[in-house]
């Protein structure tokens, strides 16, 4: 059936005479075809609908809103995704990974919706609801860009309950995580995604409990997720009639227990014990700047730190000041191991996060000196962690860890995380942070690094940071939006144009910044070759050179740098930016 016939078949049905418009009993008639419509044309979007339904209904009780708002909160969420009958057979029947043309048609199905029930008087209040149940309280929603008390309140209850029930089960692109799974991240999205008071009043609704202590075991507050020490949590009871949703939760909570110890590279973890080892305060440069150079061992020695600290610690100088050498060397030594050549994509992507992290830590400490001397350490160990989450995506989804072939601004490449996982990175790694006991001051700044209007100016700072660095490395990004962030922290065009002029020079202190590359060019591209992974073999290749050659470079650049193995020399390299 062609979009155009349904359409106009679906006019035809929901125009009812005027004087039965206001009858509550039409109102029901025709959600109720719409729903049979939406049913046929595209079941598996249908599916879900009396779950979201069920549980809007007892959101809508669990916030006090009144009988006639709790009829239209039914409705729109009977009838939010009708739009999709307008959309074509290629996206609606589709059972494999959508494309980013798909996405695109599919996220106007609101829009549709709305402009299909306008042209109902009865319909017509509903119409805006629907429109607007996919808008994010934080701003960055669609189509509208609403934000907090603008949208809806009715739209709010019912996109917080759908978003649930899409990813706690199965869709025909992907795969759900369980209601256990779908419930963690929607508790750490609440304040950005969703209303608080919406989300709040659906964990009630899942659980059957509304106690801080229920809410505390799940989100983590009181230093796990759920309460035990393994970081996986318990199942979601059922309650009130809600079904229990398929298993999925599996895969999710076996990436978070793999994030129980994130993997270090070997030469960081080495240096880490040899500066820890000379006694003494434990708040010097070279202790501190071999912790920041590895982001498992950020993570391990934050985490070892917060025992000791009478307050959340988020700084790796205090949490190094804090701890002897004998935890220091435990809690590195504890950690997986990593070392060249990369065997997995994983590996890889690991790789990548940790030279993108140590270039943004730098641009974030450089910003920070300018804005905020004061809160240079938490800032700069946000900056570090800051893009955390796509290695949880890369376990569960491992696909996720291949370069893409084309590549999107950061903001693009993030509502594609959305659209494809119903996850994003930065909104996980807070996740994470939180699970890990780490302080939520940290996690926040992580989870808000990407959003539309961030949550604090130390969040925007995080962002603006990641927009110079991909910037200075030549990758797509909205220029519009730098100078944007720029202005939000109040910082003048000239200090940001000396941001991005240095950055690339730039190394990881005030002291590091002196030093100047011994590599040449050649020699250069010879390691960032070594960074993506590549081998002698394919390096010559893409340098047009013999293999010889480039191995009697390598032997040069490890004289150079004072190291004596391809992984050395790619971290010793990085640490100093100079690739």
């Amino acid at each position: 059936m062609g979009a155009t016939t349904v359409t106009e078949e679906l006019t035809a049905l929901v125009s009812p005479p005027v004087d039965v418009a206001r009858d509550s009993a039409s109102l029901t008639t025709i959600a109720d075809a719409l729903e049979l419509a939406l049913r046929t044309r595209a079941p598996a979007q249908h599916a879900g609908t009396p779950l979201v339904r069920k549980l809007a209904t007892q959101v809508s009780r669990q916030l006090g809103v009144d009988a006639v708002e709790r009829r239209a909160v039914d409705v729109c969420a009977q009838v939010r995704d009708i739009g999709m009958i307008a959309l074509p057979d290629s996206v609606i029947l589709k059972t494999g990974p959508l494309s980013p043309e798909d996405w695109a048609l599919l996220n106007r199905h609101s829009e549709l919706g709305a402009e299909m029930l306008e042209s109902c008087p009865i319909m017509s209040e509903i119409a805006e609801l629907v429109r607007a149940h996919h808008e994010r309280w934080d701003g960055a929603g669609y189509p509208d860009g609403l934000r907090r008390d603008a949208i809806p309140l009715a739209s709010r209850i019912v996109s917080v309950c759908d978003a649930f029930v899409s990813m706690a089960t199965d869709r025909p692109h992907r795969r759900g995580i369980g209601a256990e799974g779908a419930m963690e991240y929607i508790l750490g999205e609440r304040k950005a995604q969703f209303d608080p008071r919406a989300v709040d009043c659906l964990l009630a609704a899942i659980t059957g409990k509304g106690s801080a202590r229920q809410r505390a075991r799940l989100t983590g507050e009181n230093g796990n997720a759920n309460g035990n020490g393994n970081g996986c949590g318990r199942d979601i009871p059922s309650s009130h009639g809600v079904r229990r949703m398929p298993a999925r939760s599996r895969e999710l909570r076996g990436a978070m227990a793999e994030f129980e110890a994130v993997p270090a590279f070997g030469p960081a973890i080495e240096r880490t014990i040899s500066a820890a080892a000379f006694g003494g305060p434990h708040g010097g440069s070279e202790l501190v700047s071999a912790v920041e150079s590895d982001i498992g061992i950020t993570v391990a020695v934050l985490r070892a730190a917060q025992p000791r600290s009478s307050g959340p610690l988020a700084s790796v100088p205090e949490a190094v000041a804090l701890l002897t050498g004998e935890e220091i060397h435990n809690a590195v030594t504890a950690l997986p191991t990593m070392a060249f050549p990369w065997h997995t994509q994983f590996e890889a992507l690991l790789l990548r996060c940790g030279i993108h992290a140590q270039a943004v830590a730098r641009a974030t400490d450089r910003i920070a000196q300018m804005l905020a001397p004061s809160e240079r350490d938490e800032l700069v160990a946000a900056a570090l962690l800051h893009d955390i989450g796509k290695l949880l995506l890369a376990l569960v989804w491992p696909d996720f860890a291949t370069p893409p072939a084309v590549h999107s601004t950061p903001e693009e490449a993030l509502h594609q995380e959305r659209r494809e996982f119903g996850f994003d990175h930065a909104s996980l790694g807070g996740l994470l942070l939180n699970r890990w006991g780490l302080p939520s001051d940290l996690a926040q700044m992580v989870s808000a690094h990407h959003s539309a209007r961030a949550a604090s100016d130390r969040a925007t700072i995080i962002r603006l940071a990641d927009t110079v660095v991909h910037h200075a490395h030549g990758d797509a990004v909205d220029r519009q939006l730098m100078l944007r962030l720029a202005a939000t922290c109040d910082l003048p065009l000239g200090w940001l144009r000396a941001v991005v002029v240095d950055l690339p020079h730039a190394g990881g202190s005030a002291r590091r910044r002196v030093d100047r590359s011994p590599l040449s060019s050649q020699e250069a591209a010879i390691v960032r070759f070594l960074a993506g992974g590549m081998r002698t073999a394919a390096i010559a290749d893409a340098l047009i050179l013999s293999e010889s050659t480039v191995r009697t470079h390598l032997q040069g650049i490890y004289a150079k740098l004072g190291v004596a193995d391809r992984t050395q020399a790619v971290l010793r390299a990085t640490e100093m930016a100079w690739i």
